[in-house]
């Protein structure tokens, strides 16, 4: 019998490389009502044989919906027409496609900032004609490090549909107090990312990020104080599952997808956070 239904997302990076109907299976089986994908997955996706048509019907078949393409790094490189993707043509390709809620941005090289915000307000402007929010993701080894980082682009650029990424483990390794998560609007929070980390950082944070996040409650991340916070604000966000591990990596997906599942609802229900969800004409 499929597990209840939950408004929660399962970043693409939470599996490791698998076929598209796998994915989606196993994501729908944990119980999962939406996914991010990404530009690599979804060619992936093209070159193993599930055309649109295909993909969009395996979503239909089993409920779920692309809520969010990315991680948009490119579009520093014009700012008049900003690129999203090392193959721009793709990433949009995807959110026709897709009509996700939102783009994910991120920018791994530090730029000026004045720049930096002319760049982001174009971006915005392009997604806005496609009714879609793009949040931009601050990550401790990329040129976009914490929250006070990324608050000055977006609010620089003042769009309407800008906002930002709250993951918890960025937020954490970046040593940011959850107090900062008050320096934001609550309606500027578009995504909050789960995961947990250990009590020890490994000696890069990057090699970290990328194998060995832990799952929500089994690391030291204070989740009650980030919820409190969030609360603070109003902020109501969506929610993501972005465990990256190499341990979970190594599980059966439909394992990965429950285990995750299981770790992600429980430290929601200990803060009683219910997420919400959003539908496809814009509206959240």
């Amino acid at each position: 019998m499929p597990a209840p239904r939950r408004n929660l997302i399962l970043n693409a990076q939470t599996l490791p490389p698998v076929p598209f109907d796998v994915r989606v299976r196993a994501a729908a089986a944990a119980g999962y009502r939406g996914l991010s994908y990404r530009a690599i997955d979804y060619k992936a996706a093209l070159a193993a044989g599930f055309d649109d048509q295909h993909q969009c019907a395996l979503l239909a078949e089993y409920d779920l919906e692309i809520t969010e393409v990315g991680l948009a790094v490119t579009w520093m490189t014009d700012a008049s027409r900003p690129g999203v993707d090392e193959d721009e043509a793709t990433l949009w390709h995807m959110t026709k496609l897709f009509r996700p809620r939102q783009v994910n941005a991120a920018m791994w090289d530090a730029q000026d900032r004045a720049v930096t915000t002319r760049a982001f307000s174009a971006l915005c402007d392009r997604a806005a004609d496609q009714n879609l929010s793009v949040a931009l993701e601050f990550i401790p080894h990329s040129g976009i490090r914490d929250i006070p980082a990324g608050w000055a682009i977006v609010e620089g650029a003042n769009r309407d549909n800008g906002g930002l990424i709250l993951d918890v483990w960025h937020m954490h390794r970046a040593g940011t107090p959850a107090a900062a998560i008050a320096t934001v609007p609550g309606d500027k929070w578009l995504t909050l990312q789960l995961s947990d980390a250990s009590a020890e950082p490994w000696p890069e944070v990057r090699e970290e990020s990328r194998h060995g996040r832990l799952l929500p409650g089994d690391g030291v991340i204070e989740f009650a104080e980030i919820f409190s916070r969030l609360r603070e604000t109003g902020a109501d966000p969506l929610v993501s599952v972005e465990v990256i591990s190499d341990e979970i990596h190594r599980l059966p997906p439909e394992i990965a997808t429950a285990s995750t599942m299981a770790a992600s609802a429980a430290v929601l229900a200990r803060a009683k956070f219910e997420p919400r969800w959003w539908d496809h004409s814009g509206a959240v």
